[in-house]
C-alpha cells in the first residue's frame, strides 16, 4: 500500500504534505497556548520558580 502510495506521487508531493503537518500542528499549539482562559493557569506556572521553597532544604 505504501509502495503504491509513493509510486503514484510525485517528489513534489511529500514534502508539501509535510509542511502541511507541521504548519497544522504549529497553529494548533499556538492557538491553545494563547488562550485567555488558560492565562490564570499561565500565570501560577510563571511564577513558581520564583516562590521559596516550602519544603526546605539545608543547602543554604
Amino acid at each position: 500500500m505504501l509502495r503504491q502510495f509513493l509510486s503514484s506521487t510525485t517528489l513534489y508531493d511529500l514534502p508539501l504534505i509535510a509542511m502541511g503537518i507541521f504548519v497544522t500542528i504549529f497553529l494548533t499549539v499556538l492557538v491553545r497556548t494563547h488562550r485567555k482562559a488558560r492565562s490564570a493557569e499561565y500565570d501560577a506556572m510563571a511564577s513558581l520558580p520564583l516562590q521559596d521553597d516550602t519544603h526546605g532544604s539545608n543547602l543554604s
